[in-house]
């Protein structure tokens, strides 16, 4: 015979069980329901390492072996929203992270590369390279495919179908920037506790967001300028006002001998003869400063090879965002004999 004490103290646990249960299932049915809507989510690139008895590289690595006990230390943090960056920045900092800011995509690849950081917390629609097109470069490159990536951003689940190559290990939504804090703390511990295999345990915050027509129309628009450069030419090379190198088509990597990680971000003037660097530069600059669209020709060595290209400046609002540069033809190697 159970006291009535004890059994009213019994009923209360069960019936509290039964909540945190019910807890549990719709907090995993909101996950599911994200990963649902965006399957890449669930894409978590596997690296490759030593089999002792096969030799290098044969042996996939296992998920939970990718960041699992890890510490973070380091942290690149890029958003284009000066209020957030700073605000989120300095909080990081409050907890002794060695945090680097960086307002733009371009500025975020740099960064990673130069720095290397434990993690890197990304959002996605940014200015010079958005933080899909970040992602895939940093899965791309041997020494970094490893690093922590987590998404944060105000996007809904369903506008991450228009960044296919996104593939980072957590989504935080944005919102109140003490609670937005918070959640990438917890998605930063989920990460150094259970590495990069729980994806689901990093999707915090997106119970309340909701996507927005304005939204899809803007990303629908981005992809469409995507294709119109790739469509131009295989030469193809988009510039920031500074000339560096912003997008770039396969042709023209293949032209120029380097792969597509290699050349973003470096200086095109970089990538010419040295006698053609300073032609090059002065050119770039008469375009970036020139009030109207302007269009010019010439004729540049890369390498050993001369190409014949076009040059012309991208007008925004009156002013100029950048240049685009055309190679005409593969061209012709220089005879090096004369």
């Amino acid at each position: 015979m159970i006291p009535g004490s004890w059994a009213r103290a019994l009923r209360a646990k069960r019936v509290e069980s039964a909540r945190d249960l019910r807890e549990k299932k719709t907090a995993r049915h909101g996950q599911n329901q994200f990963c649902c809507r965006f399957p890449h989510a669930h894409a978590i690139f596997r690296p490759r390492t030593r089999d002792k008895k096969k030799g290098k590289g044969t042996r996939p690595m296992k998920p939970s072996e990718l960041s699992k006990g890890t510490l973070f230390t380091s942290i690149v943090f890029a958003d284009n929203d000066k209020l957030i960056l700073e605000s989120i920045g300095e909080l990081l900092r409050s907890k002794n992270y060695d945090v680097h800011l960086a307002p733009d995509g371009l500025e975020a690849w740099r960064l990673v590369r130069h720095i290397r950081p434990s993690c890197v917390i990304l959002d996605v629609v940014m200015p010079k390279l958005d933080g899909s097109r970040v992602c895939w470069m940093i899965r791309q490159d041997p020494t970094l495919r490893d690093t922590p990536i987590i998404v944060f951003s105000s996007l809904s689940a369903q506008d991450f179908r228009h960044f296919p190559d996104l593939s980072a290990d957590a989504y935080v939504a944005k919102g109140e920037i003490s609670i937005a804090f918070q959640n990438i703390l917890r998605a930063m511990t989920h990460l150094q506790a259970r590495g990069r295999a729980d994806i689901a345990g990093g999707i915090l915050g997106y119970d309340e967001v909701q996507p927005r027509e304005i939204v899809a129309e803007m990303l629908l628009e981005i992809r469409r300028y995507a294709n119109v450069l790739s469509a131009l030419g295989p030469g193809t090379i988009e510039l920031d006002t500074d000339g560096r190198i912003l997008r770039i088509s396969a042709g023209a990597c293949e032209i120029l001998g380097r792969s597509e990680t290699q050349l973003i971000g470096e200086p095109v003037t970089s990538l010419c003869a040295d006698r053609d660097q300073e032609t090059l530069l002065h050119l770039l600059r008469e375009l970036t400063s020139a009030a109207q669209s302007e269009r010019c020709k010439a004729t540049v060595q890369f390498g050993e090879i001369e190409i014949p290209i076009q040059v012309c400046s991208i007008l925004d609002g009156g002013r100029c965002a950048g240049t685009l540069l055309i190679m005409e033809s593969k061209g012709k190697k220089v005879d090096t004999q004369r």
